[in-house]
């Protein structure tokens, strides 16, 4: 396997458009995608033109990532979702529910932000009711007109403790699904995964993101592609999600059940409170560090820097140990004075080395 950091290795920007140009570089006949592609159905057509793209197609994507699409379907179908407003016209209002401005091109919880009064939604966003609750997603695999639960998650956003603020994701913590989520929370799940299979004919891996609000999962959008969350499942469960994705796009048989898993597990992203220098590598032993950087490299203030995987037998104890290793990589990483950034390395530049899942192939 090949892997490729486009900023590092190729001197270009941390972008999607970047990582199509580098994918059309490269020798290959068959892909499988994962995060950024689905909020650019036009390049993802690009792709298509070139080689087979192994899930779900540009036209898919698209109908399933438009709000005006996705949530009128999901009130015709009584699934518990946000009130959610398609008309740009939409005014917060100091009497109405808090609304938040989230981004038609939506990615890890970047940009979205609540509402001011009176403030008219801006151009890119649509507006939605902001519903308060423990963040949560669920994982999938769908074929032949159906759909598998493979697994459900407590979400991290805002995890301060690990650098992050506001919406932005912070990661997930996998485990049992009957110690994450009460019983009729699943039930709603599997059948809205079941409903937004069929009806958008999604194939594969998909995931689906929600906010618990009195124990009832409300669904904020759907992923259709390898997510975040997945590779957790994999560690818990021994089970390639690769060669299940594969199976299900040849029509082969799904999971009857959720993934067996034991145990809890974690990961969180540390993200730079300041610009930083990745000198860690022989520092953190007996941590878990994934997508970690290059030997050197500098990451600018609010950059992702790596991702911290953590075990425990409760969600409580994959947090505080999430914690404990994000403490011990910040302790080994060097400071970086603004104005002083080495040669070639300017601020923010920096990413991590591979995901698990977005290597395209």
């Amino acid at each position: 396997m090949r892997v490729l950091c486009p900023p590092r290795d190729q001197g270009r920007p941390r972008s999607v458009p970047a990582l199509v140009r580098s994918a059309l570089d490269l020798d290959w006949e068959a892909l499988i995608y994962s995060g950024g592609l689905e909020n650019r159905p036009g390049l993802l057509r690009r792709l298509e033109r070139r080689g087979a793209v192994l899930g779900n197609g540009s036209d898919v994507v698209e109908a399933v990532r438009d709000p005006a699409t996705l949530f009128p379907f999901l009130r015709r179908e009584g699934l518990p979702h946000p009130p959610t407003f398609t008309s740009r016209r939409e005014r917060s209002s100091a009497s109405c529910p808090p609304l938040l401005w989230k981004p038609e091109r939506s990615g890890g919880g970047t940009r979205i932000r609540i509402a001011r009064p009176r403030e008219r939604c801006p151009r890119g966003f649509y507006p939605q009711e902001r519903v308060r609750g423990t963040p949560g997603s669920a994982s999938f695999v769908a074929g032949s007109g159906r759909a598998a639960l493979l697994g459900v998650t407590e979400q991290l956003a805002g995890f301060r403790e690990l650098g992050g603020s506001a919406f932005r994701y912070g990661g997930n913590i996998a485990g049992p699904p009957r110690r994450v989520l009460p019983g009729p929370a699943l039930a709603i799940l599997e059948r809205a995964g079941g409903a937004i299979a069929r009806h958008f004919d999604l194939r594969g891996l998909f995931g689906v993101d929600f906010i618990l609000h009195g124990g009832v999962p409300y669904l904020l959008e759907v992923n259709p592609r390898y997510t975040a969350s997945m590779e957790l499942f994999e560690d818990l469960s021994g089970t390639n999600l690769i060669e299940l994705h594969l199976r299900a796009l040849e029509r082969g048989p799904l999971p009857r059940g959720p993934l067996p898993v034991k145990g809890f597990l974690a990961k969180g992203i540390l993200y730079a409170s300041r610009a930083v220098r990745w000198v860690a590598a022989d520092l953190v032993a007996g941590i878990d560090v994934r997508d970690r950087p290059g030997d050197g490299e500098t990451i600018g203030r609010d950059r992702p820097i790596c991702t911290l995987v953590a075990g425990g037998a409760s969600s409580e104890e994959c947090r505080g140990r999430l914690v404990e290793a994000g403490i011990r990589v910040r302790r080994a990483l060097r400071p970086v004075r603004e104005g002083r950034w080495p040669a070639g390395r300017r601020p923010g530049a920096a990413v991590p080395v591979a995901a698990r899942g977005s290597v395209l192939r």
